[in-house]
């Protein structure tokens, strides 16, 4: 027989071992190769230059995070490949004994990774190309973009890549292969699977005293991040994800013993069956296994955390545009510096309050429109509607006089030192103005007294703190002009176009409050009155052409929707994706050495369980008890991951709620099925394949 023959047939007979192996190499060929085509993969759609630069930008980050994917499934297959070998020992040592020489088993070794290596990679490619076009429907359902041009793509780079880096892995197997050959030997070989843990069970008392301070320690870190997040330094951050890792580390090392203890005490449970039997297997595995499973644990809770929160921004950014980007174009000019003076003559210069309440004038007196105009473009003749609405600041009406020193320290943490960065004005709009922008944003208007004011924000933490300034009746001085608050808390918006919360605040105060002021800032906003997408990015374009001319007197800048949505749109989606790269790698990982350590340990006692069959326990009762300890081996790290999780959302709830991200649940309920699929789908293979090897 030769040795392509042999090897063929050994693949044959040992499918249940290969399951696992086969399993693990498709799913990360095929998630490789996906994430590696995105910018070829939308190459066919209609999109913006703004979003094609963004989809370039997220393959470049991509490319940089595969070779660290690439080094996970490197070392994931080599110990995958490591299962294999130890399964084989007596095999190999089989062939030693018959005449076969080191070079031949490891030239047999090496037909069979090239055999398995090419149908995996074939099969992995075939299934990615295919996922892989369910990226563009991902793409264009986050960027609203047309998909009408949109055809079957095949990407050649990533097929290229896909190649090279698992070819190389391919290689470090083998050579890894070629080394254990050839320095082992053969009594080791054939005593290898006679070999078994000596296993201690841990004292009673001493797993319960770590127990008890794992749980301590867990619910003080937990308790610690979800009351400190908001004013919490770093340093605090690091210290209880420490604490966090140490206590998840003890929790396992201690469990052993509890369930032994616990179990062992329900007589009626302890012995009924093969409880027994599976309580000791189960303290067994998790006492010598202490570390890994602290390891996937941690893992485990990584991908929930970190898919759950990419998926949130992803499914939440649509929701986000159509709630703050409710027209087509804004555009601010802000006086330049140099083409504002305070008129010392007419303010005088005997009084501080005179000094505060100087007004400014401005040279240039060109309009966001006349701009245009000598530019050869009738802003006015783009759009439908639109408005052209002005801000001011006023001296005395600074962000740190408004909100407090205390605020600004106990609520946002920031540093005494830092407070002087507070000291700029804030920013005011009249009325009449604000009711202009309302209509044109579809809400709804507001009527003032000579002596009432309101605030427009929609920053969490600045709206929580203002919201306490406006209950608390906060009076403030515009320009001679002493103002209270109308309502008790902030109107939700902004005046810009905008794809998540960004405003920290404009005050909105009577027409008379203002009343013979220079503006500081001026905005234009409006409706396309040409609504096909095409036509809106032509008017992009040239909109935003003007803005850069240097012609402009003072500061334009030009928010459209389509780049508003591909700036925000597009760090939501470069996060969703790499969080689901990373999140997905984690979770085959995770798994795939749980059902390995599950096979390895399936093979160890392969005799105990020869000796259950001579006892008279009939193989029902045998499959009943290795599910019960396998599904109990994969609950576990699972179980705490999950707890972890919830605090862990807890804290990325509030950090993507300042991103404008809400559907966590909708999010968690996606993750939650992809752990169950793709976790659940390595215990069953793992089931299946350790029924096999018990019954040899």
């Amino acid at each position: 027989m030769t040795l392509f023959k042999l090897s063929v047939s050994n693949m044959k007979k040992s499918i249940k071992d290969y399951a696992i192996y086969f399993f693990t190499l498709v799913l990360g060929v095929a998630i490789f190769y996906v994430f590696n085509a995105i910018e070829t993969q939308t190459a066919m759609l209609r999109i913006s230059a703004d979003t094609r630069q963004v989809v370039q930008l997220m393959s470049k980050i991509i490319a940089g995070v595969s070779v660290f994917i690439a080094f996970v499934l490197g070392f994931l297959i080599i110990y995958a490949s490591r299962f294999l070998m130890k399964r084989r020992n007596k095999e190999f040592g089989l062939y030693l004994i018959l005449g076969m020489g080191k070079r031949k088993v490891s030239t047999m070794l090496f037909i069979e990774t090239l055999i398995i290596g090419l149908v995996s990679l074939v099969i992995g490619l075939l299934a990615g190309i295919g996922i892989s076009q369910l990226t563009s429907v991902l793409v264009a359902n986050m960027f609203d973009v047309d998909m009408s041009s949109y055809s079957f793509v095949f990407s050649g780079s990533a097929f290229a890549k896909t190649c090279l880096y698992f070819a190389i892995i391919y290689v470090v197997v083998i050579i890894f292969n070629t080394f254990i050959i050839s320095k082992c030997k053969l009594i080791d070989l054939f005593q290898n699977g006679r070999k078994s843990e000596n296993v201690k069970i841990k004292n009673p008392w001493v797993s319960v005293i770590v127990f008890l301070i794992s749980a301590v320690s867990l619910g003080y870190a937990y308790h610690a991040v979800i009351t400190d997040i908001n004013d919490m330094y770093m340093n605090d951050l690091y210290k209880w994800i420490v604490v966090g890792c140490v206590a998840t580390v003890l929790f396992f090392w201690s469990v052993s013993g509890m369930l032994f203890r616990i179990v062992s005490s329900m007589k009626n449970v302890y012995y009924k069956g093969l409880n027994t039997f599976v309580v000791r297997q189960m303290s067994s595995r998790v006492n010598t296994n202490v570390l890994s499973i602290s390891v996937i644990c941690l893992m485990l809770f990584v991908t929930i955390c970190v898919l759950s929160s990419a998926l949130a921004v992803k499914n939440s950014l649509n929701e986000a545009i159509a709630k703050y980007a409710r027209a087509d174009v804004s555009i601010s000019k802000t006086q330049s510096s140099d083409s504002i003076y305070y008129d010392e003559d007419e303010m005088g210069n005997d009084s501080e309050t005179n000094d505060l309440l100087k007004k400014p004038e401005v040279t240039d007196g060109k309009s966001i429109e006349d701009v245009y105009s000598e530019n050869n473009v009738d802003l006015g003749s783009y759009f439908s509607d639109y408005v052209d609405v002005h801000t001011y600041t006023c001296p005395t009406l600074t962000i740190r006089n408004y909100l407090g020193d205390e605020a600004l320290i106990d609520s946002l943490g920031i540093d005494v030192n830092a407070l002087s960065s507070f000291e700029g004005t804030e920013e005011i709009m009249s009325q009449s103005d604000y009711n202009k922008v309302a209509k044109i944003y579809d809400k709804a208007e507001i009527q003032l007294a000579d002596d009432e004011y309101a605030i427009l924000a929609n920053y969490r933490m600045f709206v929580e703190l203002r919201d306490e300034r406006l209950q608390e009746g906060k009076e403030i001085e515009v320009y001679g002009k002493t103002l209270k608050p109308v309502i008790t808390y902030c109107i939700d918006g902004d005046i810009e176009l905008a794809t998540q919360p960004i405003n920290t605040g404009v005050f909105i105060v009577p027409d008379s409050a203002v009343e013979g002021v220079q503006f500081a800032r001026e905005y234009f906003i409006g409706k396309y009155a040409d609504q096909d997408r095409d036509a809106i990015q032509d008017s992009d374009t040239i909109i935003k052409k003007v803005s850069n001319k240097d012609v402009i007197c003072g500061l334009i800048t030009v928010n459209t929707k389509d780049s508003v949505k591909a700036a925000s749109v597009g760090a939501g989606a470069i996060a969703s994706f790499i969080g689901m790269y990373i999140g997905l790698i984690f979770l085959i990982s995770g798994a795939a050495i749980l059902a390995l350590k599950e096979l390895s340990e399936s093979t160890d006692n392969i005799e105990r369980y020869k000796m259950l069959r001579k006892l008279g326990v009939d193989q029902h009762m045998i499959n009943k008890a290795l599910f019960s300890q396998m599904g109990l081996f994969f609950v576990f790290p699972l179980a705490l991951a999950i707890v972890h999780s919830v605090f862990g959302m807890m804290v990325s709830t509030k950090i993507l709620d300042t991103m404008g991200a809400y559907d966590i649940a909708g999010a968690i309920g996606i993750t939650a099925a992809i752990v169950v699929i793709i976790y659940g789908g390595y215990f069953l293979i793992t089931y299946l394949c350790s029924r096999k090897i018990i019954s040899e």
